[in-house]
């Protein structure tokens, strides 16, 4: 709740406001300022905020962090209390050529549904997002719910299909005109670009996407295990960043 009524505070603020002093916020909220303060450099490490000595606490510009976990766009952002949207730009259904097929583990030539959505949270556009769902596995799929609605969760609701887990892949890259257009930065501005394959609990592959994510906007965030020293006991773990 704590963490909530922060980030509520944030988005109140624009970039570079100052938040008021740890002893006003600890008593508006009702929590003890070593507990706030906790709260705050979590906030800072995730980019949020920016602490500077002898001056305050400021809201950050800088990046969301992502760590990499299966959930959706609609229910990452929810969970940092930011307003998920999305505008759909496209959709068809296509005959899968043998590289995507081979990435849906289908037969070249069987129905696969494409569908291109610009990703929002709070209005400000973070991704350009095109997946590519085995239609046998979710007849009668409405993609303008998209606009509005999790994949994750009408796939789950709607079709009984749990998703497992997901191998992905992340690349450097920079955007062309029309993507950059979209996502509201300059020509071949940096980017990051996610491949994903997603996989339910029966084992087969349910959805092929690529993800093109504002450099500016986000990060990705990976725990890292050292592996076992030789008598078998691991020697400790760090935090790394892709």
């Amino acid at each position: 709740m704590l963490k909530q009524n922060l980030l509520n505070l944030i988005q109140q603020n624009g970039e570079g406001v100052r938040l008021p002093s740890e002893r006003e916020l600890a008593e508006r909220l009702g929590v003890a300022r070593e507990t706030l303060r906790r709260s705050l450099r979590d906030l800072e490490k995730d980019g949020l905020l920016q602490r500077k000595q002898g001056a305050g606490t400021f809201v950050s510009g800088q990046a969301l962090v992502k760590q990499l976990q299966l959930i959706s766009f609609s229910e990452d952002m929810r969970e940092r209390g930011l307003t998920p949207s999305s505008e759909v730009l496209s959709t068809r259904v296509m005959r899968a050529g043998a590289k995507l097929a081979q990435k849906l583990k289908m037969m070249p030539g069987a129905e696969a549904i494409e569908i291109r959505r610009l990703r929002f949270a709070n209005d400000e556009p973070m991704a350009l997002e095109t997946v590519y769902l085995v239609r046998e596995s979710v007849p009668d799929f409405d993609p303008t719910l998209l606009a509005t609605h999790s994949l994750y969760e009408l796939i789950e609701r709607n079709y009984q299909l749990h998703i497992k887990s997901a191998t992905q892949q992340i690349h450097a890259t920079v955007l062309n005109e029309d993507e950059a257009d979209l996502l509201d930065v300059a020509p071949f501005s940096p980017a990051l670009l996610v491949e994903r394959q997603v996989i339910t609990s029966s084992g087969k592959i349910f959805e092929y996407g690529k993800s093109l994510y504002r450099a500016d906007r986000y990060r990705f965030e990976v725990n890292v295990l050292r592996p076992a020293s030789a008598d078998g006991a691991a020697d400790g773990a760090e935090d790394g960043a892709a």
